[in-house]
Parts: C-alpha cells; structure tokens; sequence
C-alpha cells in the first residue's frame, strides 16, 4: 500500500479506494450477468416486443369529385416482400408460392429470375 505521510484521515483513502473497487466489481459483474447469463431471456423479451404479425385494414373508402364520380377506390389488396437474392437460392418452392399467389408458374419464375440481382421486390395480388 501507499504510504500515506502527513494526511490527516489516512483510513478515508482507503476506504474510498476500496469502494470504488467494490462499485467497479459491481458494475462488472452486472455487465456479464446481462450480456451472458441472462442474454436468451432478454433477447426473447426484446423480441417479443419488437416483432411482430399485425394487420392493419387501409380501407380509405371511395374519393370522389365534385359530381360525384369516383376518382379513387380502395381496396383490399395483399402485398409480399421478398429479397431476391434469397429466392435465388429456393427455386424448388417457386411452385408453391406461384399457387400461393395464383399465378403461372412460368411467368413468376421468368420474374424472379429478371429480377435476381435485385436485393427487394415485391408482389401485389387484389
């Protein structure tokens, strides 16, 4: 230790050096139990709060001009993303999906193969 020569409350010193040793432990040890321990149960949770399935109906209804003639309507429509880089590498469901979508199968894959190099496309079915 430190020789503390002509302090007047030596014991301070140490007790303050002991404490923030005691304080950098503490911290320590929360940054581990955080970041290893605990890290599947707070992933879960960040999960559970951020990703989520919800729809939201946009039915706007109709818009219409001054006599009354429609100039806009809405309506429902199902839209897909997907990243085409990725679809590259799953051309054996292309079936399914063009069922999915009701579309020719030829003509999705010829799609999807015009747009491989694309890294976002997507699909809109009424």
């Amino acid at each position: 230790m430190m020789k503390l020569e002509g302090a007047l409350f030596p014991w301070r010193f140490r007790v303050v050096l002991g404490l923030l040793g005691v304080m950098v432990a503490a911290i320590s040890w929360r940054i581990i139990d955080l970041q290893v321990v605990d890290r599947d149960f707070l992933k879960g949770q960040g999960d559970a709060r951020s990703v989520r399935h919800i729809p939201i109906p946009a039915h706007r209804g109709l818009i219409t001009d001054r006599n009354g003639e429609p100039l806009a309507v809405s309506t429902p429509v199902t839209t897909l993303w997907a990243n085409a880089k990725e679809m590259q590498l799953a051309k054996e469901k292309w079936p399914a999906l063009a069922a999915a979508l009701g579309q020719d199968p030829k003509a999705l894959a010829e799609r999807l193969e015009a747009q491989a190099n694309k890294e976002f496309i997507t699909w809109c079915a009424g």
